[in-house]
């Protein structure tokens, strides 16, 4: 029982000390959760604004494409436009294909 007794002792002694140790586990609880969950999502929402201006830019360097080459002869110019989406966001050349790609196929069926 002298176990038992010296367990209640450092508890009462030591409360005060004892319950800031509690909120500093949940804090830490808090930030975990904080960075494994919250932080990730306001990243992937970031990306998505951003590839939503790439978007935004590859479709108006293809409208650029087609009011300076009458008929099919802006689909020849593809590789123009990726290289001025490359200059102007600064992206990795597959990113901008794929942009470039994905907006002239959008204009040629429409």
């Amino acid at each position: 029982m002298s176990i038992f007794n010296s367990i209640i002792d450092f508890i009462s002694h030591n409360l005060i000390d004892l319950a800031g140790g509690i909120w500093t586990v949940v804090g830490v609880v808090a930030a975990y959760l904080t960075r494994k969950y919250l932080v990730p999502y306001l990243q992937v929402e970031k990306r998505r604004r951003y590839a939503g201006w790439i978007a935004a830019i590859a479709d108006e360097l293809i409208d650029d494409l087609q009011a300076r080459y009458p008929d099919q002869e802006w689909l020849e110019q593809l590789d123009r436009a990726i290289e001025q989406l490359i200059d102007i966001c600064g992206i990795d050349r597959d990113i901008a294909e794929r942009a470039i790609r994905a907006s002239a196929a959008r204009r040629a069926e429409g």
